[in-house]
């Protein structure tokens, strides 16, 4: 979970863990069994069972023993009363990975509409909700449970709940009809999080959220918020709370566990960071309809239809952000999806294969000219590349004969030389040993005097212009320098062209 909101990065996440042990969380609850006195269909019973000022659930979801914050218990389940009706407003941040659940799930069932016609009104929020619940069921015909406070608002950890059971789905779609002005209104999100948690089982949502590194809370502390994390997601969007929403298993074989179990998709920012491609099913869900995982916020996007996918294919894709300041903003994006649509990913986990001599070993940088001639045209600029040399100890796979060799650049090659100072390519290699970021001085043409090598030896860089960059070097580049949201849909539709259709900004994500 903590590697996952750091994007990868080791040391990122460890400062995200260690920062929410010191932010006043209290260590983590043993959790027992959960257990509520039967009352039949539709009657209700109290489930508080006190551990210190906390029940003994309460870890499971929240990573504080305090009242949730209000991004929390003032978030509605509307449009707020203004703007789109079509969409849900987040004034503060926190709980967008629910909004944007129970939103793509209302979308699965709409987004054919004209954009106009979209709306989030009780009756499609209230099936929203009563599919969730269906689903976090342990087994078809197993009770599904309707919680709230039984003082309305009251979500300090000591507050007793009015817990109802349903054996009966129909008995459940229409209590849940009935509540919908409550699962609306503020805190109506934190009654959905609780009646999914009692329904699936504490034990069982423990047990699942732990396994293949998850991690609880469903709810952690990071940057100073109580955000979403993917075993909740996972828990709404499919009914099971393991967070492995990758293409992969702990062991290598295939995730195949996403399989026919929810309507909409998720494309992630994660994708691109880790190179850990999402599961088949997520990427290519039954309705054209994704959560966009941005690292730190969820959103959504869809698409009237399933966007064709031939290379070169154009279409509109809709996006939908809630969140200030981004937000509240609906925005329709042209795509250009010129090398098509990603279908099934490998089933081999990605390998890294030892460079060869002339490949391009690293881009150091766009050029800063073109930059400024070009802002934001990353197609259009120059690159400065390092190419490989032959290096005992790097340790790779040789490429087998069986996938295409990367290309290869000459050193001398007189279009991608620059007159002037100049990078060493073997000191910019040991750049992080020896702390020398500088170039060598145009008044040294021929050897570099910090390692003593002639030029000829040590190696410089090229500078590229980008048409001219092997195609994984181009998706480098452009996962550096594009729009947020750009790098997410090209996980679905690689190197895609995604323009504003009002030919404003693109949506933030």
């Amino acid at each position: 979970m903590y590697l996952e909101m750091a994007g990868g990065s080791v040391e990122i996440a460890v400062e995200i863990f260690m920062s929410s042990q010191e932010g006043g969380g209290e260590a983590p609850m043993e959790v027992e069994a959960f257990a509520v006195a039967s009352a039949g269909d539709g009657q209700s019973a109290v489930a508080a069972v006190a551990c210190g000022d906390a029940p003994e659930w309460w870890s499971i979801i929240w990573p504080s023993v305090e009242q949730p914050p209000e991004a929390w218990r003032n978030q509605r389940l509307d449009n707020g009363g203004d703007g789109w009706k079509g969409g849900i407003a987040q004034p503060k941040n926190g709980p967008c990975g629910v909004l944007a659940v129970v939103h793509g799930l209302i979308l699965a069932n709409q987004h054919s509409r004209d954009i106009a016609e979209i709306d989030v009104g009780p009756d499609a929020t209230a099936k929203a909700i009563l599919d969730i619940l269906l689903r976090c069921r342990p087994q078809d015909g197993a009770v599904l449970r309707l919680v709230r406070p039984q003082q309305p608002g009251a979500y300090q950890p000591g507050a007793e709940l009015d817990v109802t059971e349903f054996s009966d789905s129909v008995a459940a779609a229409a209590e849940v009809r009935s509540r919908i002005g409550a699962f609306q209104g503020p805190g109506g999100i934190i009654d959905l999080v609780y009646s999914a948690v009692f329904t699936r089982g504490f034990d069982l949502v423990k047990q699942e959220a732990l396994s293949e590194g998850g991690e609880l809370p469903l709810v952690p502390l990071a940057f100073n918020c109580w955000l979403c994390s993917m075993e909740l997601m996972s828990l709404l969007l499919r009914g099971c709370a393991k967070g492995n929403v990758g293409a992969f298993c702990a062991d290598g074989s295939p995730n195949t566990s996403w399989e026919g179990v929810t309507p909409i998709g998720i494309l992630s920012r994660k994708e691109k960071e880790t190179g850990i491609p999402m599961a088949d099913s997520l990427k290519s869900p039954p309705s054209p309809v994704w959560v966009l995982h941005g690292g730190d916020h969820f959103t959504v996007a869809w698409a009237r239809s399933s966007p064709p996918a031939d290379a070169g294919a154009q279409f509109a894709l809709y996006h939908w952000n809630g969140l200030p300041p981004g937000g509240p903003r609906l925005a329709e994006m042209a795509i250009t999806a010129v090398s098509g649509s990603l279908g099934s990913v490998s089933k081999e986990v990605p390998k890294f294969y030892k460079p060869e001599p002339g490949e391009i070993d690293e881009v150091v940088q766009a050029d800063p000219e073109d930059k400024k001639s070009h802002p934001g045209q990353y197609r259009l600029w120059r690159y400065e590349v390092l190419l490989a040399w032959d290096r005992p100890d790097l340790q790779g796979e040789p490429r087998p004969a069986s996938e295409l060799p990367e290309p290869k650049f000459e050193q001398q090659e007189p279009r991608y030389q620059r007159p002037g100072a100049w990078r060493c390519r073997r000191c910019y290699d040991r750049r992080f040993q020896t702390m020398d970021f500088s170039l060598v001085p145009a008044d040294s043409p021929d050897a570099c005097p910090k390692c003593q090598k002639p030029r000829s030896e040590c190696g410089w860089s090229l500078w590229v212009p980008f048409p001219e960059l092997p195609p994984k070097r181009q998706a480098t580049v452009m996962d550096q320098h594009a729009k947020k949201i750009e790098p997410i849909l090209w996980t679905k539709w690689p190197a895609a062209v995604v323009t504003d259709a009002a030919g404003g900004a693109l949506p933030d994500c």
